[in-house]
């Protein structure tokens, strides 16, 4: 990830530290907005192949342009068409079959394809493109600022891997000067760099060896025991891991006078699977639910099937989630994994549908206990590829 370089980490510190002083001495919006695009523009070029930029910035420019038209004059055809033209662009990135079809026409005599930008980068720009384009349609942006627009796509604390940010929260971070930045927000994002750093640099590699790899462990235990004991450790390392570059992602933005929204709160402290998904990768379930779920839910509302509500929540869950597991990857085990969730959702709407849960202290505990044997077991299906999945099951039985 971005932050696994020390030299450019140490670097984009300094970076900040020159722009805290910045906005600290001339509290203008718009000087904040350019010195953030000069240090957009310093980690990209360091990230990013210069083609590839160009071709970003050249899909960014036309989708800011299509968002003004949709804004002024909403058209459904043109937010469609548009939609569907971003998600081939990722398609044919994120997925190698797609790109052995498409890519290697856009290819130049060199054995590298010409649009390299690593996949998540990718994916999370994707995202705020989406979020933009359908914005404007409903006419809920606040501002056509330019700098703001290409500031948020590329703002570079959250340009790997999120949180995905709202376009109206960060103009207003970055423009607003009435609410003055004070030491506290500083403060504040120090002590979550430090967090962060700690369960990056220091937890992330003691777990690494042991959590990815089940083999690791045979020599010590049994093959039930070394599975068992690698799904446990898989699950508190991809919290830490993940959770970690999210505290320096909000940490620097902090540092930076930018209130950047939390990704996670407690995600197995859950007591059901519903919960666990308010509380995990916040920001990325927010977009499913708003930009998937909602509209499938409102597509199958025009046909007979409305009249059945409870399938139609269940089809909609399942839905939502195996473009979840296809966004995380196009191997079968992240489609596995993306179905086992929209599967156990499914069932736990069902079930509390026809039989409540009373929310008593014992069926709290039974729920976080069920919640995370099941979280567990689904980060079995998103480690390992096929292939290692049917080798498990072999050694097991």
């Amino acid at each position: 990830m971005l932050f696994h370089s020390g030299q450019l980490f140490f670097s984009i510190l300094v970076f900040i530290l020159l722009f805290v002083g910045c906005r600290w001495i001339f509290q203008k919006g718009w000087l904040n907005n350019f010195v953030i695009l000069l240090g957009n523009a310093l980690v990209l070029t360091c990230l990013v192949r210069p083609n590839s930029l160009l071709i970003l910035l050249v899909v960014a420019l036309v989708c800011f342009g299509a968002g003004l038209l949709l804004y002024h004059k909403p058209r459904g055809w043109l937010l469609a068409l548009v939609l569907i033209l971003l998600i081939a662009l990722f398609a044919i990135r994120q997925y190698p079959l797609v790109w052995r079809w498409f890519g290697e026409f856009w290819t130049h005599s060199m054995k590298k394809p010409f649009f390299s930008v690593q996949k998540l980068g990718l994916s999370y720009i994707l995202f705020r493109l989406i979020h933009w384009l359908v914005e404007c349609h409903r006419r809920t942006v606040r501002s056509q600022n330019f700098l703001s627009y290409i500031n948020y796509l590329f703002f570079f604390p959250t340009f790997m891997a999120g949180p995905i940010d709202t376009f109206n929260n960060f103009h207003y971070w970055v423009q607003n000067t009435r609410v003055r930045y004070n030491a506290r927000m500083l403060l504040a994002g120090v002590g979550r760099i430090f967090m962060g750093a700690v369960k990056t640099l220091l937890l992330v590699p003691l777990m690494l060896p042991y959590a990815t790899d089940y083999h690791t462990l045979l020599p010590q235990m049994s093959p039930w025991g070394a599975v068992l004991c690698a799904a446990l450790l898989y699950s508190l390392y991809i919290y830490i891991d993940f959770s970690g570059y999210c505290d320096l992602a909000i940490g620097m933005a902090y540092m930076m006078g930018i209130r950047t929204p939390e990704n996670f709160n407690n995600p197995y402290l859950s007591t059901n699977i519903a919960e666990f998904w308010k509380r995990w990768h916040i920001t990325f379930s927010t977009f499913l639910k708003i930009y998937v779920f909602k509209p499938i839910i409102s597509l199958l509302n025009r046909f007979p099937i409305r009249k059945f509500r409870m399938t139609v929540s269940v089809i909609a869950y399942l839905l939502t989630f195996l473009v979840c597991g296809l966004w995380h990857g196009s191997t079968l085990n992240f489609v596995l994994w993306g179905l086992w969730h929209g599967l156990g959702l499914s069932v736990y709407k069902v079930f509390t549908f026809h039989h409540p849960i009373k929310p008593t202290r014992a069926n709290r505990i039974i729920g976080v206990v069920v919640t995370f044997v099941f979280v567990t077991i689904g980060w079995i299906f998103f480690n390992y590829p096929e292939k290692e999945l049917w080798a498990m099951i072999n050694l097991l039985f």
